[in-house]
Parts: C-alpha cells; sequence; structure tokens
C-alpha cells in the first residue's frame, strides 16, 4: 500500500495561472508537519543582489503553529555594500503572545462543533471537488497497470524522484543560510 505522495496540481484561471501547487504527503518521513509554503519567483541572476534564494511565505499549521514571511533584506550599517543582503524571518508565532494557553488542534474543533459552528470544515461540495480529482488516480493506482511506488528509507524525506518533481518546477529548498539544497 503507497503511503507517500506527490502531485502538482494548477489552478485553471487568470490570477493562478502557471503556478505549481505541490502537495506532498507520506507517512513514516523524518518530521511529522504541516505546512503551506508558498515561494516566489526567483529575482533574475543579473539583478542588483545578484543569485539570491527566493523569499517565502510559511504558514505552519501543526506543530507549533506560526505565519512567517522569510525574506532578503540588506545588512545594517552604513559599511554595508547595496548587494550585501541576508535572510530574515518576520516572524507571528503565536505561542510568543501572552494570550494563555493554546488549545490542541482538536479541542478547537470539538468546541466549534458544541459552538454550532461550521468555518473549521470542509464544505460538501469541497469534499465533491476531491473526490473528481482524485478518484481517477486512485482506481489507476489500484489497476494492474499502474507504476510500482518508489520506495523510501523510514524516517527520510521520502524518495528521490519527489524532490526531482518539485525541482522541476521551480521550487528550492534551502539551508538555513540561504543555500539552497541542490547547489549544496
Amino acid at each position: 500500500c503507497p503511503t507517500f505522495a506527490t502531485c502538482v496540481l494548477f489552478l485553471d484561471n487568470e490570477r493562478w495561472s502557471g503556478v505549481p501547487l505541490i502537495l506532498k504527503a507520506g507517512k513514516h518521513v523524518d518530521t511529522r508537519s504541516t505546512i503551506v509554503r508558498l515561494q516566489f519567483k526567483k529575482a533574475p541572476p543579473n539583478s542588483l543582489f545578484g543569485d539570491q534564494p527566493q523569499n517565502e511565505l510559511v504558514l505552519r499549521v501543526q506543530p507549533n503553529e506560526a505565519i512567517y514571511y522569510r525574506m532578503l533584506a540588506k545588512t545594517p550599517g552604513l559599511s554595508s555594500r547595496a548587494h550585501e543582503v541576508r535572510r530574515t524571518d518576520l516572524d507571528l508565532d503565536l505561542r510568543k503572545l501572552e494570550v494563555g494557553r493554546l488549545p490542541e488542534a482538536y479541542e478547537k474543533l470539538i468546541h466549534d462543533v458544541i459552538q454550532g459552528e461550521g468555518h473549521n470544515f470542509v464544505r460538501a461540495d469541497e469534499v465533491e471537488e476531491g473526490w473528481r480529482i482524485f478518484d481517477p488516480l486512485l482506481k489507476h493506482l489500484e489497476s494492474d497497470a499502474a507504476p510500482l511506488p518508489d520506495s523510501y528509507p523510514k524516517g527520510s524525506r521520502g524518495p528521490p524522484s519527489s524532490d526531482e518533481l518539485i525541482e522541476s518546477q521551480g521550487f528550492r529548498r534551502y539551508t538555513r543560510t540561504g543555500i539552497s539544497t541542490s547547489m549544496a
């Protein structure tokens, strides 16, 4: 039974035309997390600041809920030159706010059910659209013509083919210093 998937989807509208939406999910990988990462287009290589990492807006759903904007910022000080920039985060970490105890995810959902709030739940039309997209794929994967899934070691990031697919769409993983892992 396959326990890992990476897929690239595109929305068919003017605003999101040509923007890949990359979904990646798996079991027994190196970290358990839910993260939405919007990676902005890379600046041209001959721009004022040279070859630099892409800016990102990151929404960490779990664990440790947070929203942060990872961007390039000019190095402060009078002696710094125009091309001297560094990665920095504009961070909204809810745990750092003094709001008391934050409820666990399911605790909040149960509370919303009791209160009659439906805004955190999927609507019927969303469920139907999800099945419209994924049901043909699932039927193909269960057929005799389905390819064998790529294997990956337990505790890894998943199969190498997943990273290759993601990189083919222009997405780059960066180290803490801002160096692309494909260049390191």
